[in-house]
């Protein structure tokens, strides 16, 4: 089961909370626990209650690897607008189309990451004010 996990696709995802857009399912249809399940163990991640395999173990990323990658990711998108923006007013290249796209890719990774940025802020606000 392929999931539609590109920034691209995850940006609007994010901003509305359209799960079921994220996943690729149609509007309106629940995921039932055996398909989550299912989906847990195909991306390596253990389930509740179960120990990890060593298989899963080896391949299971941790959340703030998976951060990390990710701001590397936007790092990079960054550095490549700002390398093309270069070239173009240096007069290297005469492509503003590639630029602009370099510049939009870029600017829609850094909006993702400042999405998932403030939904982990309110998370752990929300775990803050829990009572225990």
């Amino acid at each position: 089961m392929a999931s539609n996990l590109s920034i691209e696709n995850l940006s609007g995802a994010v901003q509305t909370g359209d799960v079921e857009k994220m996943f690729g399912q149609a509007p309106g249809v629940q995921m039932s626990e055996t398909r989550v399940q299912n989906e847990m163990k195909a991306n390596g991640m253990a389930l509740p209650g179960t120990p990890p395999t060593s298989e899963a173990a080896g391949n299971a990323q941790t959340f703030s690897n998976i951060l990390r990658d990710s701001v590397d990711k936007v790092n990079t998108m960054q550095a490549q607008a700002d390398t093309a923006i270069k070239e173009l007013v240096a007069g290297r290249t005469k492509n503003i189309h590639e630029t602009m796209l370099t510049i939009e890719r870029a600017d829609s990774s850094l909006k993702l990451m400042m999405q998932v940025r403030n939904k982990i802020l309110d998370a752990y606000r929300e775990i803050m004010r829990m009572q225990v």
